[in-house]
């Protein structure tokens, strides 16, 4: 079988690459997570009249970390964790320096503790999403074009993406012009995987239902991603001056000994990405727009309709959503 992968290797500046780690300065103190108890000793210390300076020497504790623990005190009155309340909010700049500062000094910290020093309300999720941010934040958009996204998405025979709003009085609600049609008659999907790098797309893979990580390495690994790497590998960007990195999510058939054995046996270097966070994987962003693509232009009406369809707004689509995908990236 002929593997056709879709695209050009076009030229691409050559940056100079930057090291993808979150480099920490060795004269900043790692700042411990503090219990209430030594919380409450270092407010008492200050407030018999020790100064900051003194604190830190009596306890071993950074000067600026006792600084913050008594400043928190005097502004909200108690050394408990407060509980937040409300809709966390997005992360601002302030946010970031903040963030910054905290995983500096905390190099052991867990996420729910520097989600808990946080200033402002802010999920885990998105204290997990800003610390892989920092780290890869002085990547350039090489780094970025040398990374293959991979991904599996269902789609489904009949399904409408996008609603259609209409005009209509309540009495109208049943009325002929006023309903979508639904051509579904009983569930019926195909699930597909697929992967780019920068520009490039490999060809898709249609899998036969739940598969095993032996069956992703037959079905997937061996003749789509092994093919595009290689491909990859001759990309002037990449060629002799970096390698290939592999990012794919952390669901069970990714991460079972026969998944992870293959490839590591390829010498496959995967890159590291936070767990319970697919938004941030751009190939999801392909997935919506192939399934708007197709629910608009194509309409299948049976399952090998949908099957050349899913090929069709795989190969269809332009090339710059690639381009923005990657230059939108951290």
């Amino acid at each position: 079988m002929t593997t056709t992968i879709k695209g050009s290797l076009e030229h691409y500046d050559v940056d100079r690459i930057a090291t993808p780690q979150l480099v920490f300065p060795n004269r900043l103190l790692e700042m411990p997570y503090l219990d209430i108890e030594t919380r409450g000793r270092l407010v008492g210390m200050r407030q018999a009249g020790l100064s900051f300076r003194v604190i830190s020497d009596l306890t071993g504790i950074a000067l600026t970390t006792v600084y913050d623990t008594i400043d928190k005190y005097q502004r909200i009155g108690t050394v408990r964790t407060q509980k937040k309340k409300g809709r966390p909010t997005i992360m601002t700049e302030r946010d970031r320096r903040e963030l910054s500062r905290i995983i500096t000094r905390g190099r052991r910290l867990t996420v729910a503790q520097v989600t808990d020093l946080m200033t402002h309300t802010v999920s885990t999720r998105t204290i997990q999403r800003e610390i892989h941010k920092l780290a890869h934040r002085h990547w350039t958009i090489n780094d970025w074009a040398r990374v293959i996204w991979t991904d599996e998405s269902a789609f489904e025979l009949g399904k409408k993406v996008d609603r259609v709003r209409v005009w209509r009085t309540p009495q109208e609600k049943w009325q002929l012009e006023n309903l979508a049609v639904n051509h579904r008659s009983g569930r019926q999907t195909l699930m597909v995987w697929g992967a780019f790098c920068a520009a490039m797309r490999a060809p898709l893979v249609f899998l036969n239902g739940r598969m095993t990580s032996a069956e992703m390495v037959q079905q997937v690994y061996r003749p789509g991603l092994l093919p595009f790497i290689a491909w990859m590998e001759q990309a002037p960007w990449i060629r002799g001056r970096q390698r290939i990195l592999l990012m794919e999510d952390n669901a069970p058939i990714h991460t079972a000994r026969a998944s992870t054995d293959w490839q590591n046996r390829h010498d496959i270097q995967k890159l590291d990405w936070p767990a319970h966070s697919p938004d941030l994987n751009p190939i999801k962003n392909i997935w919506k727009t192939m399934k708007s693509q197709i629910s608009k232009l194509y309409q299948p009406q049976t399952v090998d309709e949908l099957r050349h369809a899913i090929n069709a707004a795989w190969t269809d689509f332009h090339v710059n959503l690639l381009n923005n995908l990657l230059y939108s990236m951290p």
